[in-house]
């Protein structure tokens, strides 16, 4: 005879159903996993690419070609030297500064160079009356680059601390006093010679003039 609550100890079970599976969800989801792996290829692909086109490096050959000028001249640098002395009895000498202007713009490497020369007529006053024909004497020249211009200094073989500038009525056979070797003196030069003076204590008072010429020649 059944008695009350003996059904709940009866063994018992409950169904638990299983949902069927679900064939399109799960080919979507392999088919995720495929689009985010291709696109994960691709992204280190591109990646590769960029680091190999960061890492390559080329070469460029720029070529300059540079005429040489035609230009090998020589002018004056300042105003025209002046120089004052007052007569004391004694013999005198005095300086003044001949400044010139080189340019050589040929640019040649081989079979350039220059050379200064110089002659003068003779100190001359208004009249007559004149300096001697020796009086005239350069004793140093100093060198320098000119203005904007990066130069080669020339380099120098013509003695020139006691060097007698000619003069005469008609100014004589110049004679060099400056040089520039093979390869030197290339760009703007300024070239400033020292001239000293010799005025005896018989000179007559006034004002006397010489014309000094200053040449270039190529060639040291």
């Amino acid at each position: 005879m059944e008695r009350p609550g003996d059904r709940a100890l009866w063994p018992f079970s409950y169904p638990f159903p299983l949902p069927a599976p679900r064939s399109g969800t799960m080919m979507r989801v392999e088919m995720t996993k495929t689009a985010l792996i291709a696109m994960l290829v691709v992204a280190a692909a591109l990646l590769a690419v960029a680091a190999a086109r960061a890492a390559t490096t080329d070469t460029i050959t720029v070529t300059a070609v540079v005429t040489g000028g035609a230009t090998l001249s020589v002018a004056p640098n300042g105003p025209p030297p002046t120089f004052n002395l007052t007569l004391n009895g004694s013999d005198q000498t005095t300086p003044y500064t001949l400044g010139v202007i080189v340019v050589d713009a040929r640019g040649l490497a081989s079979g350039g160079g220059w050379n200064l020369t110089i002659t003068s007529t003779q100190f001359k006053d208004a009249t007559t009356h004149t300096f001697p024909t020796t009086a005239s004497t350069i004793t140093g020249v100093t060198t320098g680059c000119g203005t904007n211009s990066t130069c080669t200094l020339p380099t120098n073989s013509i003695s020139n601390t006691n060097l007698a500038v000619p003069a005469a009525t008609v100014a004589p056979t110049a004679v060099k006093y400056l040089n520039a070797a093979n390869a030197t003196g290339l760009g703007t030069t300024n070239v400033n010679a020292t001239v000293s003076v010799a005025v005896p204590a018989n000179v007559f008072a006034g004002t006397y003039t010489s014309t000094v010429t200053v040449s270039i020649v190529s060639g040291p």
